[in-house]
């Protein structure tokens, strides 16, 4: 795990190599943590990492978190069940934020996909 740094300067990140399995059971999505201190137990921390799905990849069921999601689309495409309005594909320069308690999901990518994926729990000051 990657912690948080105050100060971080422009680094080269292989976006190809050193991605690990999500250890979720959902085979074929895989991550790269870029920065984490998310911690649910206090609720408290922020997380950045890349996800990438292999083709053929899917979620099985629609979920919520108790966090603030946002996910910006880089490569690829998925085809996602965001309950508003049904099933659709997105691709490269598709962006999505969810508050916490928001059902989303399935998700499914029949060609690849990958994606950065930003997750914090409001500072308690500013709620």
């Amino acid at each position: 795990m990657t912690n948080i740094r105050k100060n971080m300067f422009f680094n080269a990140i292989d976006l190809k190599g050193g991605f690990e399995e999500r250890g979720d059971g959902n085979l074929g999505i895989s991550v790269k943590i870029l920065s984490n201190d998310l911690d649910t137990v206090t609720k408290k921390g922020r997380r950045t990492r890349l996800l990438r799905m292999a083709p053929g990849s899917e979620t099985p069921e629609a979920h919520a978190h108790d966090y603030w999601e946002e996910i910006f689309i880089l490569d690829g495409e998925m085809t996602v069940h965001d309950g508003t309005d049904g099933e659709k594909q997105v691709s490269v320069g598709a962006y999505a934020a969810r508050e916490p308690g928001v059902m989303h999901g399935p998700v499914r990518s029949a060609n690849g996909c990958l994606m950065i994926d930003f997750c914090w729990y409001p500072d308690k000051n500013t709620e």
